[in-house]
């Protein structure tokens, strides 16, 4: 069944299917925070795609045809267009839902400023030891100056609730990056260049790309809130 040229877009179904038909859900309501959500996702997205075109056309990553619609483009396959509108869809859904059941995060509160801090100082020691390789070079250039952002600057009183649904998120984010990066398949949907990476994988799945999932939620809830307030 996986073996077709519509897996990208079916797993990009699957990501969505859930927290969509939920979101008509009455005590959730999710519905109702649509503006505020797709106004976040287009203009994230909007950074993702660039610096995603830019990786491909330079080689950094790639997509196997094999798996794909055929529907490109500026170069990109419609699957990893589609890509940064379910996945945080799916992660902002997650992350209402726990707000809503569990408005309290007491650990999570009281470790979050602890997980920015080591955050950062990963992302510092990553952009220096990798200088030469595109992809922890500018994924952990970019986390690293956003959390700054948060930490020093916006300091925003929900982090610990973005790092609870991200490591609830993670579940689906293994389940479905797995499966892009070669699990359970013949060959990979989303392939990376040896080179450019650090060559550290958990699983199939490139370190990198836990982190680069990371600041793209994190940016979307960043901007999410922000909405909420304004639209």
């Amino acid at each position: 069944m996986m073996e077709t040229k519509w897996l990208y877009l079916l797993l990009n179904a699957m990501t969505i299917s859930v927290p969509l038909i939920r979101s008509f859900e009455p005590r959730i309501n999710f519905y109702s925070k649509w503006k505020a959500l797709f106004a976040a996702i287009f203009l994230v997205g909007a950074f993702f795609i660039v610096w995603d075109v830019l990786f491909t056309m330079h080689g950094v990553w790639g997509f196997n045809p094999k798996y794909l619609s055929g529907i490109y483009i500026f170069h990109l396959p419609l699957g990893e267009w589609l890509f940064f509108v379910t996945v945080p869809y799916a992660c902002v859904f997650i992350y209402e839902v726990l707000n809503y059941f569990w408005p309290n995060s007491p650990t999570a509160d009281k470790i979050s400023k602890y997980i920015t801090l080591f955050l950062i100082g990963l992302s510092a020691a990553i952009v220096i030891a990798f200088i030469s390789r595109a992809y922890p070079f500018w994924n952990f250039l970019f986390l690293g100056l956003f959390l700054l952002f948060l930490h020093f600057y916006l300091r925003p009183i929900w982090m610990g609730k973005l790092y609870r649904a991200y490591a609830v998120g993670l579940i689906g984010f293994f389940l479905v990056n797995g499966i892009l990066t070669g699990t359970g398949i013949e060959e990979q949907v989303v392939w990376y260049n040896s080179f450019e990476i650090i060559g550290i994988r958990f699983g199939t799945i490139p370190f990198e790309d836990g982190f680069y999932g990371f600041l793209l939620i994190a940016m979307v809830v960043t901007l999410y809130e922000y909405f909420k307030k304004k639209l």
